[in-house]
Formats: structure tokens, sequence, C-alpha cells
């Protein structure tokens, strides 16, 4: 039987709500930078703020696992939390993914994030479902095509690919602490 209560409370700290309407702003803004970046130096230095964004998102969602009153619940924000806290370090390290390992442990740990968030909205009814659909399914994708489209001929598809998994995961974290519509 299907458990239809929330996955987790409402986050009552305003702070946590802006966090994530920033998130969503700044991942359109690197969207637009990546497709308009012209030099090495712009890319790095945007990859580097997609870096500092990820680490937001780590901890937006480790705060939704610090709300949740189910243990699965907890567990499952808390690895998608930790999976992007592993991306950020991989592209802080390597900005270029020159490393097939480094890009095969970022891969892994994109579709680890992914499938955490599909598996909350298939065993739950979560607040913003949908939207945990459509971030895990954009995870899993984003996952795939670093996974088996690497080496790509420059980095920047790789960090387009990941920004869009951000935005995804932004968009879905403004909707779970009720910036914007439930899908």
């Amino acid at each position: 039987m299907r458990d239809s209560t929330s996955a987790s409370r409402p986050i009552r700290d305003n702070f946590w709500k802006e966090v994530s309407v920033m998130e969503a702003s700044v991942a359109l803004c690197l969207m637009v930078l990546f497709l308009l970046s012209q030099s090495f130096l712009e890319t790095i230095a945007a990859i580097y703020m997609l870096v500092a964004a990820i680490l937001f998102a780590a901890a937006a969602q480790a705060r939704m696992a610090a709300t949740c009153a189910d243990a699965l619940d907890r567990k499952l924000w808390l690895a998608s939390a930790v999976a992007c806290v592993v991306e950020a370090i991989i592209l802080f390290v390597d900005p270029l993914l020159g490393g097939e390992a480094t890009t095969m442990v970022l891969a892994g740990s994109l579709a680890a994030g992914a499938a955490a968030r599909l598996t909350l909205a298939l065993v739950r009814e979560p607040a913003a479902r949908g939207w945990l659909y459509l971030s895990g399914l954009v995870g899993m994708a984003v996952a795939l095509a670093i996974g088996f489209a690497w080496p790509f001929a420059s980095v920047l598809p790789a960090a387009q690919s990941l920004t869009l998994d951000f935005l995804a995961v932004s968009t879905m974290l403004v909707s779970v602490t009720g910036k914007a519509p439930r899908a």
C-alpha cells in the first residue's frame, strides 16, 4: 500500500526557499553563459560557478533530509545531496574532465542522485512529485550522455549538460520548498 503522506514536513525557514529560487536563477544564468562563452577561461570560470551552485543544491537537499519524518525519505534526500557533493568535488579538482575515471565517477554520481530522486517520487507521493520525476529523468539522461558520449570534443557540451541537470534539480527544489506550483 502506498503512503500518501508528504515526503517531508513543510520548510518553515524562508532562507531555504530563497536559496532554491537563487539556484534556479543561477542555473539559467550559467546556461546562457555556457552558450555565449567564447574563451577557454570563460568556460573554466563558469564551471567553477557551477561547482559553487551545486554545493548550494547539496545543502538544500541535506536540509530536506533533515526535515523528513520518514527514514527512507531522509536517506534518499541525503543520497541525492551526497551525490551533488561528489559531483562538485570532481568538477573542482578536474574542471576539464580530462581523466576517464573521474568522468565515469561523475556519471555514476549523477545517476545515483537521479535514482534517489526517482525512487523518492515512486515510493512516496511527496510535494512536487512531478518535478522530482523530471529532475530524476534529466539527471539520468545527463549521466548517460556523459558516461557513454565521453570524450566530448570539448568540455563545453559536458558543462552544458551538467547545467541542464542543475537547472532541473534547482527547479525541483523551488517546487518542494513551496515557491513554484506543483507539477
